[in-house]
């Protein structure tokens, strides 16, 4: 049988576990055994809204975070982008003028 590193890392502590670790653990057996037939997800969602405002959380009260998407540029063909000239019109020049 193999053993991961990761699993059996010699001379290592674990990690102790967050307060969301514990807030979980302790709320999703009372959750699960007052509401027979839920699945783990909904257990998830209301846990998730208690710990949002729970007293154990350290970042209740702040608002969350929202990434905001970067704004793209728009897209160039390859032969815009090598200085060809699609759908470019720059000055008329005739042929064999000195201008």
């Amino acid at each position: 049988m193999r053993i991961y590193s990761y699993f059996a890392a010699e001379g290592k502590t674990k990690r102790p576990p967050s307060a969301y670790n514990l807030f979980v653990k302790e709320h999703m057996k009372t959750y699960l055994a007052d509401n027979p037939g839920k699945t783990n997800k909904d257990a998830m969602k209301h846990i998730g809204a208690l710990w949002k405002d729970a007293p154990e959380n350290p970042k209740r009260g702040q608002e969350a975070k929202v990434k905001e998407k970067a704004t793209k540029a728009p897209k160039r063909s390859k032969k815009a982008a090598a200085g060809g000239s699609e759908g470019v019109e720059g000055p008329q020049v005739e042929p064999g003028s000195d201008e």
